[in-house]
């Protein structure tokens, strides 16, 4: 079973459309989004209904929480509250409801991974996973070989020992696979990953899009390429 894991798309419709081009062409059997479809960028509805219209499950992070009432938006600083709150105005029911529907956690029993927005304790409060030692204590409080996480922006992967630098069979991990909309490491394309269950290994691609076309979108939406940047410092 080959799962895609993508996370942070942030309402940024180009990096979304430029990694699905890489998706697609290794055809997985499972794609979940790990959160925070909305939030930081210009395009809010399309990508919700790209996801939408592949049936790809999404689950609730902290931005989306924001939108659909869940977390309040006063918690989040402009210039991002404030378009936080013009995506309320401008998704429709059917948007809403898919972003209402996201779980906060959820377990596959069958492949024995657990898949979270953030940290897997208490995940409606939104603690991020920044360093190995995070991640190896929460791994000591959950029971699954393998949980799935997105919110630091950053890929990363975490095994439950010292001395283990490669996913392989026997060792525990956490995983998080970047962000599409808004990676926060030195490498600015957008990030996504692949688990193989069949042989138990991990890969995580980056992929290079129009950034130029994100700034011109919020043009369209009437948000000045100053205020854009604050946004998405792409």
């Amino acid at each position: 079973m080959l799962l895609a894991l993508i996370s942070d798309i942030h309402a940024n419709l180009p990096a979304l459309e430029a990694c699905f081009n890489q998706i697609d062409e290794h055809k997985p059997d499972l794609i979940i989004s790990l959160g925070d479809v909305v939030g930081y960028g210009p395009k809010p509805a399309e990508c919700i209904d790209f996801l939408r219209s592949r049936g790809i499950k999404n689950l609730m992070g902290n931005h989306d929480a924001g939108v659909v009432g869940k977390q309040d938006l006063a918690l989040f600083r402009d210039p991002n509250q404030s378009l936080l709150k013009w995506t309320t105005q401008h998704l429709n029911a059917e948007q809403l409801a898919y972003l209402d529907s996201s779980e906060y956690t959820s377990v596959n029993e069958e492949y024995d991974f657990l898949c979270v927005h953030a940290s897997p304790i208490e995940p409606e409060k939104w603690r991020y996973i920044q360093s190995a030692i995070d991640g190896r204590k929460i791994l000591e409080k959950i029971p699954q070989k393998l949980c799935f996480v997105g919110h630091t922006h950053v890929p990363a992967i975490v095994p439950d020992r010292l001395g283990v630098f490669s996913v392989k069979p026997g060792v525990r991990y956490i995983i998080n696979p970047g962000s599409i909309g808004q990676p926060r490491d030195s490498d600015k394309r957008a990030s996504f990953g692949l688990f193989n269950f069949d042989d138990f290994s991990y890969k995580n691609y980056r992929v290079d899009y129009n950034k130029s076309h994100v700034f011109q979108q919020f043009e369209e939406i009437g948000i000045p390429r100053d205020v854009a940047k604050r946004l998405m410092p792409l």
